[in-house]
């Protein structure tokens, strides 16, 4: 009986921000887009030699991930390993990544059609506060969700799921450092406050949307712009400032002088990214900032991507006999 082989691959995810804090009984609706870059691949080869469960994982974090997962799943036997660009809490949703292609290709190895995902999401603790980490997994594109009902307590739902243009490109920065933490951030979240740009942030979901549906850049990279104004102003006691690198203000002044818009942060950062719809200008922008940075002697990782039109792809690479 030979192995079966399955390959699990997913782009990471980037938060555009928060259009709604606290309103109407509902907090933190949440904007994001799937990418193409970078990726993270799964793959998950059954049986292994000795019958056991081997975790080739290059994070501690990762392990506990996986470890979880398959546990939940009965998944005991076989050698599941993770490849790609893999670095938590940089503002990519790289643990709940993680968690969801794990639980794919367990599934789909255990024959487990039916699997839950979003149950599984609750039970791991995920989605607390924003869902378009696995929405843009699963569909792909831009996803908008509704916000946690703070009455019910569940995850919260899709709002608009859609297409992105082919034709723009993301230019994404990611400088050494990260972020807050799940464990970190809880304080800070878990108390939800009212903003007088309410009416605001609104407007900018609806210029947002509008602008990716009918590929108006300019409409799309307002509503981003304000709704990031809003999120550094919101979160700059918890994060030190508007970005919550150092290297922030100089990585965007770059993006800004090379004709990207739209710029912001993701979630808790370091992450930086900006829109353009030409080529030409994401890779001068990716080259000033290397260049910037590697002068000043600071790492940083710096990718062109797509917004992806699906959120994984799942492939068996050696089915049994």
């Amino acid at each position: 009986m030979s192995a079966w082989k399955i390959a699990v691959k997913a782009g990471y995810r980037l938060h555009l921000g928060f259009y709604r804090y606290l309103d109407s009984s509902l907090a933190y609706g949440s904007i994001g887009i799937a990418l193409e870059e970078p990726y993270l691949e799964l793959k998950l080869t059954a049986p292994s030699d000795d019958g056991k469960l081997h975790l080739k994982v290059p994070t501690d974090e990762a392990r506990e991930a996986v470890t979880v997962v398959t546990k939940s799943l009965g998944l005991t036997n076989g050698v599941l390993e993770i490849s790609g660009y893999l670095r938590h809490h940089v503002g990519l949703g790289s643990l709940t990544r993680i968690y969801l292609t794990t639980a794919i290709a367990s599934s789909i190895m255990l024959r487990k059609a039916d699997l839950d995902l979003e149950e599984l999401l609750i039970k791991v603790g995920r989605c607390r506060y924003s869902c378009v980490g696995y929405y843009t997994l699963m569909y792909g594109g831009l996803a908008v969700d509704t916000g946690v009902n703070l009455h019910d307590g569940g995850i919260p739902k899709p709002l608009a799921l859609m297409r992105f243009p082919r034709h723009w490109y993301v230019v994404l920065a990611i400088p050494e450092g990260r972020g807050l933490g799940e464990n970190e951030e809880g304080n800070f979240m878990n108390n939800p406050t009212s903003i007088n740009e309410q009416r605001e942030l609104y407007k900018a979901l609806v210029e947002l949307m509008v602008g990716a549906r009918l590929e108006r850049i300019d409409l799309f990279v307002r509503g981003v712009e304000f709704i990031q104004r809003v999120a550094g102003k919101y979160f700059s006691q918890a994060q030190g400032g508007f970005f919550s690198s150092p290297y922030g203000d100089l990585i965007a002044g770059i993006m800004n002088e090379n004709g990207l818009r739209g710029v912001g942060q993701s979630s808790w950062g370091p992450a930086i990214y900006g829109f353009t719809d030409s080529y030409a200008a994401a890779e001068a922008a990716r080259k000033a900032i290397l260049s910037s940075l590697n002068r000043a002697g600071i790492s940083c990782d710096v990718w062109i991507s797509r917004v992806a039109e699906i959120g994984y792809t799942a492939q068996i690479l050696s089915p049994r006999i």
